[in-house]
């Protein structure tokens, strides 16, 4: 009856102090034992080893006492030592499972640095997502009722992605950047519109953070530049306006499409060098080295502007292969 209100006080201890309570204990009882019967154990440590293995489980009889005392303290273990200590044990697994199952719910402050914020999950995001992993660790905000997968690098936020206190728990201050897909279950005016708010509580939490978001209607663009997001995608007219070119320039979709896709060169960005004076200077340097510019990365009429200076930071877009790129510094 006593040993079973004894256990009840140890499973009302915090972890603190059941920690504190097992150091005590085991070395304690160890010093005991040593001082009690010193030929038996030989060194202090041996006795701290019998003291653990008693504890913990039933010994393993290469050290046992011989006086009737020290057979009096092996009782004393099996009984209080195996509470304090199995109770530590308990609480240490049941902090693991909290922990773990809190991690699952999306309730964790996230700790990570220089990560990337995807808002919603979609089997588009899911994708947007697969290829981040690869590279950066992926915080993914939404109001599912558990995270959707498991990975090393990815973790999962729970709650209104508007909300200055879930974006906090997202750690959003020392994020690199954001990724808003457009809700395509919505109608079009009502996904901008709820795009447009999350990227406006993204820019009033961290204005240094580059933004992306996918629009649906294009007469909203005036909307998300005053917000200052740092990219602007559109998503349904951009799907028309590939099936237009399709059909007046069979083939030009197909260059698209490749440039989109892992397979072959893909389109990087390459700030602009120092010695770099002209674009003409950029243009045949790359060259040099199978690297051809596009786009300053606002206009695409660079050939027709070959002697004009380079701005200072101007961040060139390039096509080449994903070896190449690595090679110049793209990546």
């Amino acid at each position: 009856m006593v040993w079973l209100r004894f256990l009840r006080r140890m499973s009302f201890l915090r972890m603190r102090t059941l920690g504190y309570a097992s150091f005590v204990f085991v070395f304690g009882v160890a010093l005991i034992m040593y001082l009690a019967e010193p030929d038996t154990f030989g060194t202090y440590f041996r006795a701290v080893y019998w003291t653990m293995t008693t504890v913990v489980t039933v010994g393993y009889g290469d050290f046992f006492p011989n006086t009737d005392f020290g057979r009096f303290m092996t009782i004393f273990v099996f009984i209080f030592g195996i509470g304090i200590v199995g109770g530590l044990i308990s609480k240490l697994v049941d902090g693991v499972q909290l922990i773990r199952n809190q991690k699952e719910r999306g309730l964790l402050q996230v700790k990570e640095t220089g990560h990337t914020l995807v808002f919603g999950y979609s089997r588009r995001s899911k994708h947007v997502i697969d290829e981040l992993l690869e590279t950066t660790d992926v915080i993914l905000i939404d109001d599912l009722e558990r995270e959707p997968f498991s990975h090393p690098r990815f973790h999962y936020v729970s709650g209104d992605p508007a909300l200055e206190s879930t974006l906090q728990r997202a750690n959003i201050k020392k994020a690199t950047r954001a990724i808003v897909l457009a809700d395509h279950s919505i109608p079009p005016a009502l996904a901008d519109g709820r795009t447009l708010l999350i990227a406006a509580s993204i820019e009033r939490a961290n204005p240094n953070i580059y933004t992306i978001v996918e629009m649906m209607l294009e007469e909203h663009l005036d909307s998300f530049e005053q917000v200052k997001v740092d990219e602007v995608l559109l998503g349904d007219e951009t799907i028309a306006r590939m099936a237009i070119l399709a059909a007046h320039h069979p083939g030009v979709t197909k260059v698209v499409t490749n440039l989109l896709t892992k397979d072959g060169d893909g389109m990087f960005s390459l700030p602009a060098k120092p010695e770099w004076a002209t674009f003409r200077e950029a243009f045949h340097a790359m060259l040099e080295d199978g690297v051809t510019i596009l786009s300053d990365g606002k206009r695409l009429d660079l050939n027709r502007r070959l002697d004009e200076p380079i701005p200072p930071n101007t961040t060139l877009i390039v096509l080449c292969s994903e070896e190449t790129a690595k090679q110049i510094g793209a990546l």
